[in-house]
């Protein structure tokens, strides 16, 4: 019986790092390999992925190019090895062709896989590999965080000289800054320099 598509979804500092390591580490205690990938173009850490409260797990950075199903298949055919589950961190920057790879590990291998992601960008608009997900995902969680009013955040704002910005190019890593807000936050960071990100 093929094995589900998990995608966990939540706003910058939600922890949806710490909870993929956490994960991980669940399996590999139980004596259960696995494998983890991570975009090549994160280059803020080497080959691991971190959460901001120190612990990590060892990671294969790909490209948008690599097909993660050939990948996974010459792991378990060349290496020898017994994947059990296969995990994804920062899974909004692969493309849509490459979830659905994914999707075929979970069908056709017969692996769980475990994606990790945003699900909107800054300009709170969907990333590509997260549309993809929310469209096959056998099954979706919210990973929550809260804003700094109390409510829920939901909204990513990015900064560029301690300014939030609504234009540019969705994928900077490294340089600028984000946090997160809920809706009437993040929209309230706008209006104050006069700016109307929504009509409101």
């Amino acid at each position: 019986m093929p094995k589900k598509v998990y995608f966990k979804y939540g706003v910058m500092g939600s922890a949806k790092s710490l909870d993929l390591v956490r994960a991980e580490y669940n399996y590999r205690e139980r004596g259960m390999d696995t494998i983890v990938f991570m975009p090549e173009m994160d280059t803020r850490t080497s080959k691991k992925v971190w959460s901001r409260v120190g612990v990590s797990v060892n990671a294969l950075p790909v490209s948008s190019r690599e097909n993660l199903f050939v990948l996974v298949k010459k792991e378990i055919e060349e290496n020898k090895r017994h994947v059990k589950a296969v995990f994804v961190d920062e899974v909004n920057f692969m493309t849509a062709v490459q979830i659905d790879q994914l999707a075929d590990v979970a069908d056709y291998l017969n692996i769980p896989v475990l994606c990790y992601g945003l699900r909107t960008d800054f300009r709170t608009q969907l990333f590509e590999g997260s549309r993809r997900l929310l469209e096959i995902a056998d099954e979706i969680e919210e990973i929550k965080a809260m804003c700094e009013c109390g409510r829920k955040a939901i909204c990513t704002a990015r900064f560029v000289d301690g300014k939030p910005v609504n234009s540019g190019e969705q994928i900077v890593i490294g340089v600028e800054q984000y946090n997160s807000y809920c809706r009437s936050c993040y929209k309230k960071l706008f209006k104050s320099q006069g700016d109307l990100l929504f009509d409101f």
